[in-house]
């Protein structure tokens, strides 16, 4: 969840060449992508739909002197004051739910609120790794709300005229759309789930780095998730918010080694990097660990699976070879259900979504397969573990970086995962990918696309209840 694209401080970490010292201002050049005209899909989703204005024609506006037409009193902004008075009986609301750009699986924690200028654009969002952090940005709101488990949510208290803006964020993802409240102190739904962008004329994207392996394919669980096929490229080509690099054993993209890994700068440009297991570690290809620490510690998120543990094991970094207990090359384990840690608020919604996404039919437990074993116990409280069979057998978890600051003063963060996505690499993108682009995500897809969309989204403790920015 990213609350506006300008962001206060940026914490500069050395090593990075190209990474934003100060993360002040930001032109318009700066945004990823730009809304455009549009309307419902003829799957029943909304695309990006208009400019962002919203029309004049308020059935209920309000006075010169900034109080509510209805009489009631008090300072109002921008088209809060079409709001009404509804006493102490039910307020005006919107209810809808949000899904991923597939339209398959609702989301959890994403913002949704109203600006309160519509005719303003929406605020630029700067590239890269950038210092993030949740509701340190005010939104400038008249009403604002987090997703529920279900991606389900209720606007409170919303202005009563026509083309209200919704908003729908998380991360450096954004869409919006619009409707018109007819309905005084009563919910008003939208007329069609919201699903994020998968592709940049439907709004915002992250620009994500994706490396390929011999024994994993990352790239499949976007494509899968619903990024459209054009967004995929070669390098970095700008033409693309999904850039794709080999690793060893992969058979897509170009070269992570020379082009990715060991250049700080270009690491720097993106929001997310994703890392698939190469069936080893392949310290040769890794020759410059430094570069990915200090993109973490400048704001930078990775996501990486099995023999990616090098990069935290191996580095120069003793913060990194603190953060867990690893285990080299430990093998498989058990299963086939492993527990999801329920003791903090995210990890009690991510047990309760993934029953509701249908990938868990006992709370709190999970089905996976071909899952590896190469840590014991994570540091507390620095990191966070999300699945494990129990506490000395750790197999997915989290940290924010950097490390050994206040968690006001974090930026980046990193998740590891013992998890793989499919059950080998290699495959040719992308019609190689199981399920097939388009088929509903297996289990243990599904339960890492939960931890991409939180490990993109801005940055708290783990141990902090996620509350809606205004």
């Amino acid at each position: 969840m990213e609350y506006a694209g300008v962001v206060a401080a940026c914490v500069a970490i050395a090593g990075i060449v190209g990474l934003a010292v100060a993360c002040g201002g930001s032109s318009a050049s700066d945004i990823v992508g730009s809304p455009n005209s549009g309307g419902a899909e003829a799957d029943g989703s909304i695309n990006n739909v208009g400019d962002g204005s919203a029309s004049t024609d308020a059935m209920s506006g309000g006075g010169s002197d900034g109080s509510a037409k209805d009489g009631s009193t008090g300072p109002c902004k921008g088209i809060g004051c079409n709001k009404v008075d509804c006493g102490n009986g039910t307020p005006t609301s919107i209810t809808g739910q949000v899904f991923d750009p597939a339209g398959l699986n609702p989301l959890y924690n994403v913002v949704v609120y109203i600006p309160a200028d519509p005719k303003a654009p929406l605020p630029a969002f700067k590239k890269g790794a950038s210092c993030d952090r949740c509701g340190e940005i005010p939104l400038g709101s008249v009403s604002s709300a987090l997703t529920d488990e279900n991606g389900k949510f209720t606007l409170p208290d919303v202005p009563v005229m026509n083309n209200v803006p919704v908003v729908v964020q998380v991360g450096k993802w954004r869409t919006k759309t619009t409707i018109d409240v007819t309905q005084k102190c009563q919910p008003n739904a939208l007329p069609a789930k919201v699903t994020l962008p998968k592709k940049s004329s439907e709004g915002d994207m992250p620009q994500i780095a994706v490396t390929t392996g011999g024994c994993d394919a990352l790239e499949c669980l976007l494509i899968g998730m619903g990024i459209d096929q054009s967004e995929f490229v070669q390098g970095n080509d700008p033409s693309g918010h999904v850039h794709m690099y080999k690793g060893n054993g992969g058979t897509t993209g170009a070269d992570a080694q020379t082009l990715l890994w060991n250049d700080a700068s270009l690491l720097g440009k993106y929001d997310t990097t994703l890392l698939s297991c190469e069936c080893d570690e392949h310290n040769e290809n890794k020759t410059n660990m430094q570069a990915l620490h200090d993109y973490l510690g400048a704001g930078g998120r990775v996501l990486a699976t099995h023999y990616h543990y090098t990069w935290f094991l191996h580095g120069p970094q003793a913060d990194f070879k603190g953060i867990a207990a690893w285990l080299p090359n430990g093998g498989g384990a058990g299963g086939p259900s492993y527990t999801i840690e329920q003791g903090f608020p995210k990890g009690h919604a991510y047990a309760q979504w993934l029953m509701n996404v249908n990938a868990s039919t006992t709370l709190g437990l999970v089905p996976l397969t071909g899952v590896a074993s190469d840590l014991t116990t994570v540091s507390m409280p620095a990191s966070q573990a999300w699945i494990d069979v129990d506490a000395n057998n750790v197999k997915l978890f989290s940290f924010n970086t950097p490390l050994g600051v206040q968690p006001k003063n974090q930026c980046g963060r990193a998740v590891y995962t013992d998890l793989h996505v499919a059950g080998a690499g290699g495959e040719t993108f992308p019609s190689g990918c199981m399920p097939a682009p388009g088929a509903p995500l297996t289990a243990q897809q599904k339960a890492l696309e939960f931890m991409l969309l939180d490990l993109t989204s801005c940055i708290q403790s783990d141990a902090t209840t996620p509350v809606a920015p205004q």
